[in-house]
């Protein structure tokens, strides 16, 4: 598959509907991204966000949230991977 790279706003990826239905993914869905060197990854936010709703008003979710934030940006594979 040959994809055309274009710019666009900041936090939108626009992808082909044949790759959108190999990833299973919908018009509006929300993304979590992460480049590594060569590679973006691309995992979905629904099944995680539905945490989210149960735990709404929890101030330790939310730091715990931000601690794995910052761990998985700060995570590096390695080598030997």
């Amino acid at each position: 598959m040959t994809l055309i790279v274009q710019s666009s706003s900041e936090d939108v990826i626009s992808l082909p509907a044949r790759l959108m239905k190999i990833l299973n993914l919908h018009e509006g869905d929300e993304i979590k991204t992460v480049i590594e060197g060569q590679t973006l990854r691309i995992t979905p936010l629904d099944q995680f966000l539905a945490l989210r709703g149960v735990l709404e008003h929890d101030q330790e979710f939310d730091t715990a949230i931000e601690y794995l934030n910052q761990a998985w940006q700060e995570w590096q594979t390695p080598n030997s991977v």
